[in-house]
């Protein structure tokens, strides 16, 4: 068991942490996936509502305002998953000196968690980005009720 000298003397396995805050690293690796369902969820709820029961598109007003509501709720979740890309990429760049003293690569070590969390959320951000931009090609390309 190690005396309590030797732990004390150890370096903290992520350095820069000061660097990020925790609320920033949790929308980063968070706010896409859940802009993501939010928009899935809305999107198939209105539109399948609007072309409910035969396909055709319902006459309402209300519905009369269904494309723009579909296009408003992609641009939100789109921008959500921009943000939270920029936000992940300032606190990456913060970090990147997330190192031990003796040069050691961060795998070896396992130094960086900031970091790792910061890399993270610039992949879940661009992931959920494209998934959601699919999505609003096809409400430019296909019908409402097709």
């Amino acid at each position: 068991m190690p005396d309590s000298a030797s732990i004390a003397d150890a370096a903290h396995p992520a350095p820069h942490r000061n660097r990020a805050v925790k609320a920033e690293l949790a929308f980063a690796s968070l706010a896409p996936p859940l802009a993501w369902s939010t928009h899935l969820v809305v999107n198939y709820a209105f539109a399948s509502l609007a072309c409910y029961p035969d396909g055709t598109l319902r006459t309402s007003p209300l519905f009369k305002r269904l494309w723009p509501l579909l296009i408003a709720v992609d641009v939100a979740s789109l921008l959500m998953s921009a943000i939270a890309v920029i936000i992940a990429y300032r606190i990456w760049q913060a970090t990147s000196q997330e190192m031990r003293e003796t040069g050691s690569p961060l795998g070896e070590t396992g130094e960086g968690r900031t970091r790792f969390l910061a890399i993270w959320g610039i992949l879940i951000g661009c992931g959920f980005f494209i998934a959601v931009l699919f999505d609003f090609v096809g409400l430019w390309i296909l019908p409402l009720c097709g």
